[in-house]
């Protein structure tokens, strides 16, 4: 067999994750295809790409300043009333246009299966992207996105403030999203869920804490919970003067980690947030939570109200690492997702809490989105709207869904963690 070309490197995660567009491909704003679904590779190789799924509909709007792009309105059944949207963000330096794929490719499965089945959508599925702030259409600094190594002195504020932004821009965006998409109030959008890439991970986190009740699924791929765990010691990888002087101790806080943004972090990121509630607020916690230790009746009591909040009532999420990923390495979001995993397991203070949670980690995999992590959406997709479907026509029957349907959604049940 000859060998694969080697691929040049990139800094683009998703650059690999699909094949170039066939170049009858176009992707204008106003057709959508009919081209079959690529088939996903059958082993679970991290160099392989799948190949492209064509084109979906798309239509761009301006919505609060923000260039709002609609994929799948041309799709949606004639007698569709409710739909599920999915929120695509991106990585760090790339665009929106980076996650089309991924939006053709997951709404045209949901409809794949049902024709394959021979039953009809009960929720039609559309999905949204758009520039995170300062990248694409919305640039005002490059400068701002650009690393320590690369002499962006502001690099944690610049960073942590583009994806908190964004997570915010996600909640306005859905706000106005049905004025624009369904103008004639024929449609209602019922579910959402967001899948974030890289810095769209980081922001995913942030709308688990922003916007739970409106945001039933997430998932992270490559993005991290504990944002000073992560940036302590990118700090120290890239040998920043203050990091070095006390080989970490009095970083945060520190000029290169102010004190405005330590209280920023603490207020909306899902590990340092939590960390606050039981009492380790102090800049000496700061990236250094034991978060294995046994928790208290109290701490359990005190902490319960917010978890309910945020992860709680039938939330869903799904993580996806790469593990040899140098950029956001899992040992950074381990601790915090085990401490999740540990209170959701049998007889765990949060069993009954309602949070479904897989983590998965690729082995080889690194700052990167292989066929793998696809097929782990794939499959996450088609649960979660195969839930959403059943949830939707209960209500209209007056009839619940049963705890055991809830779990044996995708196979797994709510406490997997696995590795690939």
């Amino acid at each position: 067999m000859t060998p694969k070309p080697k691929r040049p490197p990139t800094a683009n995660p998703v650059e690999y994750t699909y094949d170039p567009p066939p170049s009858s491909t176009t992707m204008s704003s106003s057709s959508s295809t009919s081209t079959p679904l690529p088939s996903m590779p059958s082993h679970s190789s991290v160099s392989d790409s799948i190949p492209h799924p064509g084109d979906l509909s798309r239509t761009t709007v301006h919505i609060a300043g923000i260039l709002t792009h609609i994929h799948g309105l041309a799709e949606l059944p004639p007698a569709c009333t409710e739909v599920a949207v999915l929120w695509l963000l991106h990585p760090r330096l790339q665009t929106a246009e980076c996650m089309w794929p991924f939006a053709a490719h997951l709404v045209r499965h949901h409809y794949d299966l049902h024709a394959r089945r021979g039953t009809s959508p009960k929720l039609g599925f559309i999905a949204v992207s758009f520039d995170q702030r300062n990248h694409g259409t919305r640039l005002v600094d490059a400068h701002a996105n650009k690393a320590w190594r690369d002499g962006n002195e502001r690099h944690a504020q610049d960073m942590f403030s583009c994806f908190a932004g964004t997570a915010q821009d996600t909640s306005l965006l859905l706000d106005f999203l049905p004025a624009y998409a369904f103008p004639d109030g024929g449609v209602e959008i019922v579910r959402n869920m967001v899948l974030g890439v890289s810095l769209g991970g980081h922001a995913a986190w942030q709308i688990c804490m922003r916007d739970p009740g409106r945001f039933q699924g997430v998932v992270v791929v490559i993005g991290c919970p504990d944002y000073t765990r992560l940036m302590v010691d990118r700090a120290r990888l890239s040998k920043r003067k203050l990091w070095l002087e006390g080989k970490g101790e009095g970083f945060v806080g520190s000029a290169d980690w102010p004190q405005g943004l330590v209280e920023a972090v603490r207020g909306s990121h899902p590990a340092e947030y939590f960390s606050g509630i039981l009492g380790r607020e102090g800049t000496e916690h700061a990236g250094k939570e034991d978060w294995a230790h046994e928790m208290s009746e109290e701490e359990a009591e005190r902490v319960r109200p917010e978890m309910e909040r945020c992860f709680g009532g039938g939330k869903r999420v799904l993580v996806l690492s790469g593990g040899s990923d140098k950029l956001v390495n899992y040992k950074f979001s381990e601790p915090f997702l085990g401490w999740l995993k540990k209170a959701i397991q049998k007889r765990g203070w949060f069993e009954d809490g309602g949070l479904w949670l897989k983590d998965v980690v690729v082995e080889g995999c690194g700052h990167e989105v292989p066929p793998v992590m696809v097929g782990e959406m794939l499959e996450f997709v088609e649960g979660t709207m195969g839930l959403w479907e059943e949830e939707v026509s209960g209500a209209k029957e007056g009839k619940g869904i049963s705890d055991e349907k809830r779990e044996s959604t995708e196979s797994g049940g709510s406490r997997r963690s696995s590795k690939i």
